[in-house]
């Protein structure tokens, strides 16, 4: 499973695991008593490292019309995957059960899910990263306004760009900024160990366990990530009704389902909190606005043959109501499996037992920042464009996180670089299999494997020390 191109292998021996607490979550300890826990040695030449990092990025050049030329071929080709798919739905469900109508309904669905994919994962997020901004500076008119920060699928364009459980805004905050710049840390909201803690502690059998994570695998953008990314996006805007009227009792930082719509209601009614019980319907309604249009667009196939069969157009010899309910049922299933196949690349990128968790920040492109981005992500298989799509692009997720803010194209030119400082500083760089990286990511969501804790990848230097020691004395004298 390419093993042979993870180096250095992590040792574990300098490393103090985090002690848990009662409810599974790591203890926060208090800052003048963090002890020293460190992944490399005071001597690592963190300057060099940083320098032929910024090298490798300008040895790859600026982004270009070339990078616009395969924007937009991806963009065709989604639009593209997603019309056939619907047409071969709705074609293979208007006919009697047989082998070829069902080829033609698997066949779609796999379309209609590959497209979905693409438009979130490759589309969506290099351009809302800012990936192609450069190219409208430097290369006005080569392509299309719209792919921009800040512009791209807002408004009525997010009909045309990228319509998914997600808003594409609230993806924006949660991931091109939490997550990005908190990678690995307990305010990171993409961490997998940390978002199941509660599932570690549950008396269930193993297998049980490893059985739940299927339901989040097949719903999880629905059930999950789209509550949870309009919650960010709430509370990132000032004076919203979240930011307002948010249970003190609940954590800003805890993940949020559409489970806890339904039993925080009744949770803050028997603690007497009442306003705490009206938030969460409120709450739930405004982020039911915001998915009802992908709703709409999962039932829409149907609408097909049952507006020609209501108007008496419908052509073939099967009744339309069966036909209906088929496409329906494949629609969904396209849904479904669009959320399985985001969730195999997206949700093991930072998760595995060989990955790090951090109990400090660290300054963004610095030293730190690059060695984090490496110790705590994980590439796939790289190389053309048929793998690359299928990983939606995040088998360059080592590179991504370093750069945020390069195109698809740049980060294949820029990932043999990248590896190759990696193995000339002696820092961890690992390349496997993604099916592989799922199974690590599930042994850490259901406890059976734990990320390794530390303070920081680099010791700090003596003058942080002293930086430190001063602020800690300043917050005595200020508690006293």
């Amino acid at each position: 499973f390419g093993s042979s191109l993870c180096w250095p292998k992590p040792s574990r021996a300098p490393i103090r695991r985090a002690r848990l607490s009662s409810a599974g979550l790591p203890h926060v300890w208090p800052r003048m008593c963090i002890k020293e826990n460190y992944v490399l040695k005071s001597g690592f030449d963190s300057n060099a490292f940083l320098s032929d990092m910024k090298a490798a990025k300008e040895a790859v050049g600026e982004s270009g019309p070339e990078d616009a030329r395969h924007l937009e071929f991806l963009v065709g080709l989604a639009r593209g995957f997603a019309c056939m798919g619907y047409v071969l739905v709705i074609l293979g469900a208007s006919q009697s059960f047989a082998l070829l109508p069902g080829i033609a309904c698997v066949a779609g669905a796999i379309l209609i899910s590959t497209a979905r994919c693409m438009r979130w994962v490759i589309i969506g997020h290099h351009v809302t990263h800012g990936g192609y901004d450069q190219i409208h500076k430097k290369h006005p008119g080569v392509l299309s306004k719209h792919y921009k920060r800040g512009i791209f699928g807002t408004g009525w364009r997010r009909f045309i760009d990228w319509l998914d459980w997600m808003l594409p805004g609230a993806w924006d905050v949660e991931h091109n900024k939490m997550h990005h710049y908190y990678l690995s840390e307990d305010t990171d909201p993409d961490l997998v160990e940390r978002n199941f803690a509660m599932l570690h502690t549950m008396p269930l059998p193993s297998f049980v366990k490893y059985a739940s994570m299927l339901f989040w695998m097949f719903t999880w953008k629905a059930t999950y990530y789209s509550p949870n990314t309009f919650k960010e996006l709430e509370h990132s805007r000032k004076n919203t009704f979240a930011v307002r009227n948010w249970p003190q009792s609940r954590p800003k930082t805890e993940p949020l389902t559409v489970f806890d719509f339904a039993y925080l209601p009744f949770l803050h009614m028997l603690k007497g909190d009442f306003k705490g019980a009206l938030f969460w319907p409120v709450f739930f309604i405004q982020w039911l606005l915001v998915v009802i249009p992908m709703m709409v667009l999962v039932v829409l196939p149907a609408a097909v043959p049952s507006a020609l069969g209501v108007t008496g157009l419908w052509p073939f010899a099967l009744e339309w109501q069966s036909a209906a309910l088929k496409t329906l049922v494949f629609s969904v299933a396209a849904d479904l499996l669009s959320n399985a196949h985001s969730f195999v690349i997206v949700a093991c990128n930072h998760s595995g037992e060989d990955l790090y968790r951090y109990s400090t920040s660290c300054k963004a492109y610095s030293a730190e920042w690059f060695l984090r981005c490496s110790y705590s992500s994980v590439n796939f298989e790289t190389g053309n464009d048929f793998v690359d799509i299928f990983y939606g692009w995040l088998n360059y997720q080592i590179e991504h996180h370093m750069f945020p803010d390069m195109t698809p194209l740049q980060y294949r030119k820029l990932q043999p670089l990248v590896k190759s400082v990696c193995k000339k500083h002696g820092v961890q760089y690992i390349q496997q299999n993604g099916f592989w990286r799922t199974w690590k990511m599930l042994r850490c969501a259901v406890g059976d494997d734990k990320m390794v804790q530390c303070d920081a990848i680099l010791p700090p230097k003596a003058e942080d020390k002293q930086k430190a020691a001063a602020e800690v004395v300043l917050e005595r004298a200020m508690g006293s």
